[in-house]
């Protein structure tokens, strides 16, 4: 069945690009390969044959690989954001994301062993921080700017005061 989605983000590896989509496959859940595009032909970045861009889902949205060949790295003007139910899900994402010479950042961000930016941040922080009592929400965001992995629990002491 044909995607709905119109706008696809595309992520461009230098190479083994099929070693990246298989990494971020066994992070999420209901996560899947939908196409591989072979070359039919030698290009700057590599040879016939090799598989040159790879579309494939994470938890159920849609991105595509691209292997282009040596380019511009990742940075941070661009992250892929993940909503944790709880803290056990924050933990689990945190873990795999910044295994095998992945940094943690700030603020709930990271970068994983390729480059790519994320923000792995639980649900709840977000109508913790837009309550309308002002200093709930500002005691929300001070703590938060001091973490490094998101923390619940002590998000929520914030809010409570």
């Amino acid at each position: 069945m044909p995607s709905t989605q119109i706008i696809t983000p595309c992520l461009w590896f230098d190479h083994n690009v099929m070693e990246a989509v298989e990494f971020y496959l066994s992070v999420f859940d209901d996560s899947k390969i939908v196409r591989k595009t072979v070359s039919p032909t030698d290009w700057p970045g590599g040879k016939a044959g090799e598989v040159i861009v790879v579309e494939f889902e994470l938890a159920g949205q849609r991105y595509q690989a691209l292997c282009g060949g040596p380019h511009e790295p990742f940075n941070d003007s661009v992250s892929l954001s993940v909503a944790c139910r709880d803290q056990a899900q924050v933990d689990r994402y945190w873990a795999a994301l910044t295994a095998d010479g992945g940094q943690p950042v700030q603020c709930g961000w990271l970068k994983d062993k390729y480059g790519l930016r994320w923000q792995i941040v639980p649900e709840i922080f977000f109508t913790l921080v837009q309550d309308p009592d002002t200093e709930k929400s500002r005691r929300v965001m001070q703590a938060m700017m001091q973490m490094i992995k998101m923390d619940i629990a002590q998000l929520q002491q914030a809010y409570e005061g």
